[in-house]
């Protein structure tokens, strides 16, 4: 009975410690925050908050192909280390061709802003003539 007892014990502790790790920490405010558009730009922005720290867990960017194939560059700014960039060519021919795969990148760790009171902006690049449709997803929380 008593090993009955301490293997629960044991699988209560773990339990936990799975949950607080996958998990926000303690008193953070999750975010999320999003933008559409098509032949322009799009970016979805980490607003800065007073005394608090953004920090960036993720982001999905999919945009269309347009009528003319055209490359451009999806970014991420005011993070720590510096901007990080990723390439995000389009293909010509609007809807008959397969479309380029969309970036779904996930940080672990998340990523800080460069300091308090500091936003964290994703811009994917304006797509060209013909786009019906681009999107940028960001997600993360306030420290």
């Amino acid at each position: 009975m008593m090993r009955i007892v301490s293997f629960l014990v044991a699988l209560l502790i773990s339990s936990e410690a799975v949950a607080q790790s996958t998990s926000y920490p303690a008193g953070a405010i999750p975010f999320t925050a999003s933008a559409s558009g098509t032949t322009a730009a799009v970016t979805a922005t980490i607003t800065a908050v007073a005394n608090k720290t953004a920090i960036i867990c993720g982001f999905y960017y999919a945009g269309s192909n347009a009528t003319a194939a055209q490359s451009g560059v999806v970014t991420i700014t005011g993070i720590t280390g510096g901007t990080m960039s990723y390439a995000f060519p389009t293909l010509a021919l609007g809807a008959t061709v397969p479309n380029t795969v969309p970036i779904d990148e996930a940080f672990l760790p998340c990523i800080p802003a460069t300091g308090t009171n500091t936003a964290i902006a994703v811009a994917g690049p304006a797509l060209g003539s013909g786009a019906p449709v681009a999107t940028v997803t960001v997600w993360g929380y306030y420290q």
